[in-house]
């Protein structure tokens, strides 16, 4: 058994104590939005698609020690960063998912999000219905709970928001193992050794359950590392027949209850041009539900990059796929609330 051990760098923060700390936010300069600005005109002028672009075709060297000093942030520091200053008045929002794609080229690549292959998602209400058939929760206007993506750094950049709701929040899970080391120490092994998911994504095998369990922390190289995602960790249970014991179900509800304390979490609201980067190793993600607002023009619209980053962190061959998801289906389309 991996030797229980608190993390005691920057990526164990608690939302209080950093809540007032503006060293999570950066923004901007006019000269930074400027050579952003040169850059998609450059794109713009070879009439190359979003996602055709590629680092060379959107040369950043002014931000180059900004975007260096922001991917350290996110790998080896407080492990997200929330990037301010894009002016949304002057840029379409095809401009600034470009600008967003193009910025994501300097920290990672970028990988498949879903089974159909998607690389630049679009984080909408499609009116679906949040846990039924091949739905996810992303296409609803639901809460969803804290989580992990699968790919080292996850990027979301606000459109619109919504009428009301729709608060983003980040968790320390980092510091959520360090309080469950302190409260409740029996329940770590449980998490180490970790759950069968049930594969969701497999579109070919939908009553598909991964054949090993996944640590939901993880221990490789003296690294901590997590991944959690509940709901198909429940599902996967009954998919099994296995139900959950009585001290799986008390060890998921700790990581629940601790990421959404307020004193843990630290949230914030997303506005229009602003980009927020999380590191899926060392915090979780959520949101809250939202109204939309009638009009679809002026409805909550979020566009998400999977990221690979290197160097890539040391990971356990037991932690699961963290390469995105493998394209399997043909491309799907949703209309966009234009």
């Amino acid at each position: 058994m991996t030797e229980l051990l608190p993390v005691t760098d920057a990526s164990a923060w608690r939302g209080a104590e950093i809540a007032g700390d503006p060293g999570w936010i950066d923004s901007l300069t006019a000269a930074e939005v400027e050579e952003l600005a040169a850059a998609l005109r450059g794109v713009q002028a070879r009439g190359l698609a979003t996602t055709a672009i590629t680092r060379a075709d959107f040369p950043l060297p002014g931000l180059a020690p900004r975007l260096a000093a922001w991917l350290r942030e996110a790998q080896t520091g407080r492990g997200f960063f929330l990037l301010r200053g894009l002016p949304a008045e002057r840029f379409t929002e095809a401009e600034r998912e470009a600008i967003f794609w193009g910025l994501g080229t300097h920290l990672g690549t970028a990988v498949s999000q879903n089974s159909h292959g998607e690389m630049l998602g679009h984080v909408f209400n499609q009116g679906r219905v949040y846990g039924s058939a091949n739905t996810r929760g992303y296409q609803t206007k639901a809460r969803l709970d804290f989580h992990t993506d699968r790919c080292d750094l996850v990027g979301l950049l606000c459109q619109r928001r919504a009428k009301s709701g729709g608060l983003s929040s980040v968790v320390s899970t980092m510091a959520v193992h360090n309080e469950i080391l302190r409260r409740r120490p029996d329940l770590l092994p449980i998490l180490y050794h970790g759950f069968h998911y049930a594969e969701r994504e497999a579109a070919d095998n939908p009553s598909g359950v991964t054949p090993q369990p996944i640590p939901v922390f993880s221990r490789h190289q003296g690294v901590l590392s997590c991944r959690f995602i509940r709901n198909p960790i429940e599902t996967g249970a009954q998919r099994r027949g296995v139900p959950l014991t009585a001290d799986e179900q008390a060890a998921l509800e700790t990581m629940s209850e601790l990421s959404a304390r307020p004193d843990m979490r630290l949230d914030m609201m997303l506005e229009p041009g602003e980009m927020q980067f999380c590191n899926n190793y060392v915090t979780t993600h959520a949101r809250t539900e939202f109204e939309d607002w009638p009009e679809p023009e002026r409805r909550r619209l979020m566009v998400r990059l999977w990221l690979t980053v290197t160097p890539r962190r040391p990971l356990a061959p037991d932690f699961g796929e963290h390469d995105g998801i493998p394209a399997r289906l043909a491309p799907e389309t949703a209309p966009l609330p234009v």
